[in-house]
């Protein structure tokens, strides 16, 4: 699997971005592992708007409940880690 860009599963990004998820280690660990094997771990707007609205749901509608603040370091954290792909 070395090289190349891996559009990462928005599922993946919420777990990734929410260590205390209980699958945070298993995303963490398959990041990094992408990350340590030269490829590009990528996303889409849409990754960035399924996202938002996870974290920011109340958690008895089954969100993460976050602020938008905290919502918005979360969303900077894949800005930062990942490859912006084009919606074309």
């Amino acid at each position: 699997m070395a090289g190349g860009s891996f559009l990462v599963d928005t599922n993946v990004l919420i777990r990734w971005v929410q260590p205390e998820d209980a699958s945070f280690p298993v995303a963490y660990a398959a990041v990094e592992r992408m990350m340590l094997s030269s490829s590009f771990p990528c996303y889409v707007s849409q990754n960035l708007g399924e996202l938002w609205n996870v974290l920011t749901r109340p958690t008895h509608r089954n969100g993460y409940g976050l602020t938008p603040e905290q919502a918005e370091v979360r969303v900077r954290k894949i800005e930062t880690a990942f490859l912006l792909l084009p919606d074309s």
